[in-house]
């Protein structure tokens, strides 16, 4: 499997004592979202998970976070919002459901003992205690979301037939024709030898072997063979030459510019509908995907309005916790579904508006951190621009 590799600086603050002899700073908080933390270490492993989902070179690691932390803040505060409402309403995922997706991951993986299990865990630097947390939290999420916006999103019958008629032409495939071509010119022989070829052909002679010999068509190197057609989009001339040919059979020499043109046809397919009744379940898809987003928005504003949310920092470090794998044990997880575009896989991050979260005062105690050493200012959501660049405040909008 290949992996990114990111040069990690540790943030001084994060190794040093507090002055005059106080408690180590063990964690940075990030931000709180009614009262439950989202710790620097939480925020990095999200950074990590984004970019890799993005498939981000080490090179253009920093440019993504800058581009991509206020958005990844805010899909880890809009998660504890659902994962909040979710445990007030009793939702959650029982052991035994983990410990069924857990073996699903296994067998779609090909983990085949415990050991490759414990050596796949440790590429993506998860325990099991953290991979189980990770379903657990995606599909309560997935629960909390189905069970409130897909309402919101269902399609009616009507709708979807109003939809089936008006992308009809998607659901309709064009009869085709297979061919392969022997292109016989007039210097090499002309209609004497385009008749000789034809005879040839007709008598059981293999016809890529007599167009890789006598064509001097392009397809020669083919054996002839020009692929299947769409019966709409031939010429003229060569659907009639086509047309009153059977399958398996090779037609007269036909005259065309510079020689004579044989074809022979190896397969048709007729037009095609498919029906309203294999079609809908795309159709319902497409339709609930579309209308997500807007849903999924106002339902996540309506949680953030009641929520106290707080940001302690304006800006985190350009600092992933690497080596970054290409891959994930999560992405053989069941998707959240059609009607569910913006939610995540299990540990991943959504992709709903951009931050909303408004920053509050720093504490002059140790909540800042989940030690007692006090936090002096707070840090920048944003990182620094790169040398040579202006560097922009990061202002999160109030929601």
């Amino acid at each position: 499997m290949r992996r990114l590799f990111v040069l990690i600086v540790v943030p001084s603050t994060l190794l040093l004592g507090a002055a005059g002899g106080g408690a180590d700073i063990i964690e940075r908080v990030v931000a709180k979202v009614n009262g439950q933390i989202i710790t620097l270490s939480d925020f990095q492993q999200r950074q990590i998970t984004a970019a890799q989902a993005a498939h981000v070179e080490p090179a253009n690691v920093a440019q993504f976070l800058r581009q991509n932390n206020a958005r990844i803040l805010q899909d880890a505060v809009d998660e504890i919002l659902i994962l909040q409402k979710a445990e007030d309403q009793g939702l959650h995922m029982p052991p035994q459901a983990i410990d069924e997706v857990i073996a699903s991951i296994k067998k779609d993986n090909n983990l085949n003992t415990e050991e490759q299990f414990q050596d796949a865990l440790a590429r993506e630097g998860l325990t099991l205690s953290e991979l189980r947390t990770n379903i657990e939290h995606s599909y309560t999420r997935r629960m909390v979301l189905q069970r409130d916006i897909e309402p919101r999103i269902a399609v009616s019958e009507d709708e979807l037939r109003a939809e089936y008629e008006k992308r009809k032409a998607e659901f309709t495939k064009p009869a085709t024709v297979s061919l392969q071509e022997i292109l016989v010119s007039e210097e090499e022989g002309g209609l004497a030898l385009a008749k000789a070829v034809v005879a040839r052909a007709r008598a059981g002679e293999d016809f890529p072997s007599l167009a890789r010999t006598y064509s001097t068509a392009a397809s020669k190197a083919n054996g002839g063979d020009i692929g299947e057609i769409p019966e709409p989009d031939m010429d003229q001339a060569l659907q009639k030459l086509a047309s009153g040919v059977a399958v398996g059979a090779v037609s007269d020499p036909a005259p065309v510019a510079g020689g004579f043109r044989i074809l022979k046809v190896t397969a048709r397919t007729a037009l095609s509908v498919t029906p309203f009744d294999g079609a809908k379940d795309k159709l319902r898809d497409d339709i609930m995907m579309s209308r997500f987003q807007k849903e999924y928005d106002v339902y996540m504003a309506d949680l953030r309005k009641t929520a106290q949310i707080e940001l302690r920092v304006r800006e985190v470090p350009l600092r992933l916790t690497g080596p970054i794998p290409e891959g994930s044990l999560l992405e053989t997880l069941e998707p959240a579904g059609p009607s569910l575009g913006g939610a995540p896989a299990a540990g991943g991050a959504a992709t709903p508006a951009p931050a909303a979260v408004s920053p509050s005062k720093p504490a002059a105690s140790g909540d800042d951190e989940i030690s007692v050493t006090p936090q002096a200012a707070p840090e920048h959501l944003a990182p620094p621009a790169p040398p040579g660049e202006t560097p922009k405040e990061a202002k999160p909008p109030s929601p």
